[in-house]
């Protein structure tokens, strides 16, 4: 008797801590009240069993929608890059490595779906902040303040988590496995498709944020979903170099810098922290012409880029992962005396361009043509 006690008060305390979940709020709003079998299923009712069921059909509908999303989106941007800006490197993929880029994604995608999974999770259980509605929140000026402090704290964990975890800490990059994602370093190896293709904790780590800031933000639930919608489209967007943002958004030209040199802009939507932690670097005024082909690839570049897809194709980059998150070596001279340089030392041609570093300073560089170390913006 006293063993079903305990078991009667936990299933109290569960069913009390119960929220609707996210499923049969956007069904019943679409079709009207829901059967009780179709609402038990979606984990409307209070017992374990229907919540295991509501979030297991809450992870299937996202993980549909990614597929569906990715496949249409990834291809859409694919073709108006083509039309709009053909000689760009961009859109000028190699299409074995598209072919490995949508591979790697969607072995991905069953553990990316977990972090709007967890936003409804924290919800359902009433451990997130996260209000149901602007009134909720205490009006317009408080769901306002919400929304900002939300994504301030977006930008820093996003931030902290990409700068220190994934790529300075021997033990986050040993585990988030971040360099998996930076074997694509090239302008004609970055193109949306590539915005996926990560480890998948690794790209998990990063999103985790979107869930974790909700369980000390009180924002609106309708902030936090529209944001996950955007972070989607904007890491597509930030893999395909040909349409910058100004000052201070953390736009596609900042983000092949990093790709390109890994120790730059890890930012998420903006500069903020990369200018607080001096880690940000600008793009060269002849930046958009190289990105739209306007100017052709450096020789170099466009012999390393071969060469390290071909090592991609064969070894899902393997050499190229032996150092410091695929940044060990670049190959810049002429077969049979070919030249090896440390990229992460590599920065501008620009006269008397100096390298702001999170790290010590190495020893002295090869020129590059798409970064500029100086603070001078180019728009």
């Amino acid at each position: 008797m006293r063993g079903e006690s305990h078991l009667l008060r936990a299933g109290a305390a569960f069913a009390l801590a119960m929220a609707r979940p996210l499923l049969e709020i956007l069904l019943s709003l679409a079709v009207g009240p829901l059967p009780p079998t179709l609402s038990y299923v979606l984990g409307g009712s209070d017992d374990l069993l229907s919540f295991a069921s509501g979030r297991l059909c809450c992870w299937l509908v996202f993980y549909l929608a990614i597929i569906g999303f990715y496949h249409t989106a990834c291809p859409a941007i694919r073709w108006y890059c083509r039309r709009r800006w053909p000689k760009a490197p961009t859109s000028n993929l190699d299409q074995r490595l598209v072919d490995n880029m949508v591979e790697v994604s969607l072995q991905a995608f069953p553990l990316y779906v977990m972090v709007p999974v967890l936003v409804d999770l924290f919800r359902v259980r009433g451990w997130s902040m996260a209000c149901d509605s602007v009134a909720a929140c205490g009006g317009p000026a408080r769901s306002l303040l919400g929304c900002a402090g939300y994504f301030l704290a977006l930008e820093f964990i996003i931030f902290f988590d990409h700068y220190y975890l994934l790529h300075k800490w021997d033990w986050g990059k040993r585990l988030g496995q971040h360099a998996f994602h930076h074997v694509y370093k090239y302008a004609d190896q970055l193109n949306a498709f590539s915005g996926y293709a990560f480890a998948p904790q690794d790209g998990f780590s990063q999103g985790l944020a979107l869930a974790v800031c909700t369980l000390f933000v009180p924002v609106p639930m309708g902030f936090v979903y529209g944001m996950e919608v955007l972070t989607g489209l904007w890491t597509l967007y930030i893999h395909t170099d040909v349409c910058p943002l100004p000052w201070p958004l953390m736009g596609c030209d900042y983000h092949f810098i990093h790709h390109r040199y890994n120790w730059y802009n890890f930012g998420f939507m903006t500069l903020l922290f990369d200018s607080l932690f001096k880690t940000a670097k600008h793009p060269r005024d002849d930046a958009i012409d190289l990105a739209l082909g306007r100017k052709e690839m450096a020789e170099a570049d466009r012999l390393r880029s071969a060469q390290l897809t071909e090592a991609i194709l064969s070894k899902r980059g393997r050499e190229a992962l032996r150092s410091d998150d695929s940044s060990d070596a670049m190959i810049v001279g002429k077969n049979g005396g070919v030249t090896v340089v440390d990229l992460v030392t590599v920065t501008s041609t620009a006269p008397k361009a100096k390298r702001a570093s999170a790290s010590p300073a190495p020893a002295k560089r090869a020129s590059s043509r798409r970064a500029s170390a100086s603070p001078a913006r180019r728009r």
